[in-house]
């Protein structure tokens, strides 16, 4: 009985000392204790550049001029209002080769800002332009029948405007991007805040 009792408390005594190393080498292998007057809180907002108004064709060359420029710029294409605006278009072709010969005859004619709509909607019609003002885009019309384009219409659409937030740009990329806003008729640039990516 006492051989029992001895090897029953070496076999103890054998298990404690074998947890109390088992422990110690995973405190060994703890992470560091974080110092919490050492933590820095960031803010939710972050300086931005904010550049509209676009409406849909003049948001996607605005995006692809920005990739050009500046490929590594994080920015966002967002909502910014709903308004009124006139598209000044030729009615869409039966196929292709129709509106080909259309926009060679604008090019003769030298009319030079047009666009051909890909979508099922209008595919194949020529888009002339987009107007914020009713008169602008009658005398857009007037111009062009006077060079003999007597297809041309004028629709009224409801337009939803997209901004794009650059997200805390560099002094160099606000100087270029002034510059770059000038080439966009009716769009201009702001300084204010966003929500940090």
């Amino acid at each position: 009985m006492k051989i029992i009792f001895v090897l029953l408390l070496i076999a103890n005594i054998a298990y404690l000392v074998g947890t109390q190393l088992y422990f110690d080498r995973q405190k060994g292998d703890a992470p560091v204790s974080i110092n919490p007057e050492k933590i820095v809180l960031v803010p939710a907002q972050e300086d931005c550049l904010l550049w509209g108004d676009f409406y849909e064709e003049q948001v996607h060359y605005a995006e692809t001029v920005l990739t050009d420029l500046f490929p590594d710029l994080l920015y966002d294409a967002e909502e910014s209002s709903q308004t009124t605006m006139y598209w000044l278009y030729i009615p869409r072709y039966p196929n292709k080769e129709a509106a080909n010969r259309e926009i060679n005859k604008l090019r003769n004619l030298g009319i030079v800002s047009f666009r051909v709509k890909d979508d099922n909607q209008w595919q194949n019609a020529v888009s002339l332009g987009m107007f914020y003002d009713q008169q602008d885009a009658l005398k857009q019309l007037r111009e062009i029948e006077k060079k003999g384009i007597i297809n041309a219409k004028i629709e009224e659409r409801s337009v939803m405007l997209k901004k794009i937030v650059i997200h805390n740009p560099a002094h160099m990329v606000k100087e270029q991007m002034q510059k770059l806003v000038e080439q966009f008729d009716d769009t201009r640039l702001a300084q204010g805040k966003c929500e940090r990516l």
